[in-house]
């Protein structure tokens, strides 16, 4: 009997190290890219798996081998007193290391979310990436670029910002209607559903932003206020995609003011008839906050309006973004091209597209609560464009309180059978992103002194311990967690293998 116990014990054990040990070469770390998420959640996942496997194991062998012992000395003469030791620990040291076990076990069943070590560190270097920047950067002249000139063009972007009212009211004015208050619409071509954030800036902001023979940013071109100052300054930054529809812009940044978690819902009121006109009652209501958006608050007459940039190689995939880029997504017509006087600045001192972590250091000065929104669109394209990526990792290596709103928190599930976001995320590197001009990738990428680190920074920015989608890595329990955080690991790893 006491055979078929021992030999019952270790075939338990031999099954557990196998079932567990095919679960953890599955997530084999060296099969993703180093300082990714993706490796990181494998080896913690690999690590947790083995703890389990010693505490349901280490009972298993130990009462194994206490079984076989006696059986054996009870076959044999003379070792009455081996025998009867041998009972003696059968009976006491397997319920102790049992319950020991037991306990271990038991913490291996609270709620966890995979314990990552991702260094913070500033993956930019010492100086802010605007300065290092301003160091390399030449004005149109050719002369070096001042530092007088560099702030006040940083502040005079610092003093720019709207409210959810005025974009709630221009937002109004999109298509071939006019809304309640008469105002003049724009941009007869838009649709909700179809018309990017891109197209909107080219067919609506750059035109109703002209002045004469110049142009200003959208922000100076509203009611009481100047070209130069503001009295009020932005309460909250928002990052998000040109290429991403202009609606679900809109619909976080009020689903924000609104003190929701999602847009989804705000999303489809919005496309709805008279759908802005209701929620435009409803933020009148709230104590509402200044956004600071790109799109609204940067002059486009000092940049774009008279080009799409230089024409990459006909063919390529280069080509093809910049072609859609300068064609409106409904009509696929090309925008027609500012003809203002605006002079044109692309780098240097009076740039105002390349000073975002610069603003964003005197803005935590004068503005204490200040906070970041992270407008994450529907196909989670901010997170593959060079200057949104750039945002997220100066953001949050400054400890702005960082905001991510989604579509909805059904948008990214870890746990779902389609794990090609998380594939995405999981293994991003800025080596990937993309700009719309190419100029801008290169430099943003030539002012990272270490890729890996920076790529490193990234994962901890969007899947760290106070990461963006943080939420949404926890399993039911720490054993949930750690299979779950295999079998993504797993899922990564060929997915950047390819077919």
């Amino acid at each position: 009997m006491y055979s078929l116990l021992g030999c019952t014990n270790l075939v338990v054990a031999v099954i557990v190290i196998v079932g567990l040990a095919r679960v953890c070469a599955a997530a084999e770390p060296s099969r993703l890219r180093a300082g990714s998420y993706a490796q990181a959640e494998a080896i913690w996942s690999r690590a947790l798996l083995r703890q389990l496997c010693a505490a349901l194991v280490l009972p298993c062998f130990i009462s194994g081998a206490l079984y076989l012992a006696e059986a054996f000395y009870e076959r044999v003469e003379g070792q009455w007193l081996a025998y009867t030791i041998l009972s003696v620990w059968d009976r006491t040291l397997p319920p102790i290391l049992e319950s020991m076990c037991l306990l271990i076990i038991c913490g291996f069943f609270q709620p966890e979310h995979p314990e990552l070590f991702l260094k913070k560190q500033n993956s930019m270097g010492n100086t802010s990436t605007s300065q290092e920047l301003d160091a390399v950067a030449s004005s149109p002249g050719g002369q070096q670029s001042s530092a007088s000139s560099w702030d006040k063009t940083v502040q005079s972007l610092s003093a720019r910002s709207l409210e959810v009212e005025e974009l709630l009211e221009f937002f109004c004015r999109l298509g071939p209607r006019r809304d309640a208050s008469g105002a003049e619409a724009v941009m007869p071509s838009y649709d909700p559903w179809l018309s990017t954030t891109s197209d909107v800036v080219r067919g609506a902001i750059i035109p109703v932003s002209r002045a004469g023979d110049c142009g200003l940013a959208f922000v100076n071109c509203l009611p009481g206020a100047t070209a130069s100052t503001s009295t009020t300054l932005p309460d909250c930054m928002v990052s998000h995609t040109w290429s991403a529809l202009f609606l679900d812009l809109v619909a976080a940044v009020v689903a924000d003011a609104l003190e929701l978690d999602e847009y989804e819902k705000v999303a489809q009121r919005l496309a709805e008839p008279r759908g802005a006109q209701k929620l435009l009652q409803e933020v009148r209501r709230k104590s509402c906050q200044r956004y600071w958006i790109c799109a609204f608050c940067v002059n486009q007459h000092a940049g774009i309006c008279n080009g799409f940039g230089s024409e990459p190689t006909p063919g390529s995939d280069q080509h093809s973004r910049w072609d859609a880029g300068r064609r409106d997504t409904v009509t696929g017509g090309v925008f027609g091209l500012c003809s203002c006087s605006e002079p044109k600045y692309f780098d240097g001192p009076m740039c105002e597209m390349n000073k975002f972590d610069d603003m964003m250091g005197l803005l935590q000065h004068r503005q204490p609560n200040l906070r970041h929104l992270v407008a994450v669109d529907r196909r989670f394209e901010l997170f593959s464009r060079a200057w949104c990526v750039a945002e997220l990792v100066q953001s949050y290596l400054s400890n702005l309180p960082q905001t991510v709103l989604l579509l909805s928190n059904r948008a990214l599930d870890v746990q779902a059978e389609c794990l090609e976001t998380y594939n995405r995320l999981a293994t991003l590197t800025v080596l990937d992103c993309k700009a719309s001009r190419e100029e801008d990738r290169l430099q943003i990428l030539a002012k990272i002194p270490d890729v890996h680190e920076f790529d490193v920074q990234l994962q901890a920015v969007i899947f760290g311990s106070r990461g963006l989608l943080r939420k949404a890595l926890a399993g039911f329990d720490r054993v949930d967690a750690a299979a779950r955080a295999a079998r993504r690991a797993a899922s990564a790893a060929a997915a950047s293998e390819g077919p």
